[in-house]
């Protein structure tokens, strides 16, 4: 029965990451709750959320809705970003780096239910240097602080590239799906992950990840929009009342 209930949390945790947002707090309290350490936990939730998006981008790829001009150099650069933030991230409170999420989500949530029609333009086209610049940041900002990183990506995608919600949505899942995979590494080679609940966890999530992107290319931008508000404020509330 727990093994039951586990594969269906980690099912929908799959299928909510892979939509939008909210698997990995749906992943992370499944593996706690099993009564794994921090530190295992938190390794063993990098190698499911690195599957879960990459399943999520392939999916998003084949369906037409990644960005390939922007997402190679925008994920290179973030991962560099994600490399200095991961270093000076003990120089920020609990109490800063929550302010500064819910900001950053703030806005994200502000330009998407300001701008109702999707922006009602083609996408900006950046040149190299600024594309770098945003993936550094991007980058900087998962390294720090990591809090609702793929609604900030989402966000960050919408208005400086000003992308539709659905190839925002996908593209940002292959920036983080090369950030987890390398920070997954890491924990791996730190024995920090717990293979036989990764396993009990991964194919589950692997099905729900593929439905939700499924789901989300049927939705298309317009509807895909309400799910991010809602994820959005939610996610928002949970930071403000931590």
């Amino acid at each position: 029965m727990k093994t039951l209930l586990i594969a269906l949390l980690s099912f929908g945790g799959g299928f909510i990451g892979s939509m939008m947002s909210g698997g990995s707090m749906i992943i992370f309290s499944i593996l706690t709750f099993a009564g794994l350490p921090i530190k295992e936990a938190t390794g063993t939730l990098k190698v499911v959320i690195a599957a879960l998006t990459f399943v999520s981008t392939l999916t998003y790829f084949k369906g037409g809705v990644l960005d390939v001009k922007l997402a190679p150099l925008l994920t290179i650069s973030s991962i560099f970003g994600a490399f200095l933030g991961s270093s000076f991230f003990l120089c920020l409170s609990r109490e800063l780096a929550n302010f500064v999420a819910a900001a950053l989500l703030l806005v994200g949530i502000y330009f998407t239910i300001r701008f109702s029609s999707d922006f009602g333009e083609e996408p900006k086209r950046k040149s190299r240097i600024e594309i770098s610049i945003i993936g550094l940041l991007i980058g900087i900002y998962i390294g720090i602080l990591g809090i609702a990183s793929t609604l900030i990506v989402i966000s960050a995608l919408r208005v400086f590239f000003k992308l539709d919600m659905l190839k925002a949505n996908g593209t940002a899942k292959m920036v983080i799906f090369l950030n987890n995979a390398i920070a997954a590494v890491n924990y791996g080679l730190q024995g920090s992950v717990d293979y036989s609940m990764m396993w009990l966890i991964l194919i589950p999530v692997v099905a729900g990840s593929w439905l939700g992107a499924k789901s989300a290319l049927k939705m298309g931008s317009k509807r895909l929009r309400v799910v991010f508000i809602i994820i959005g404020i939610l996610t928002l509330l949970k930071i403000l009342i931590q």
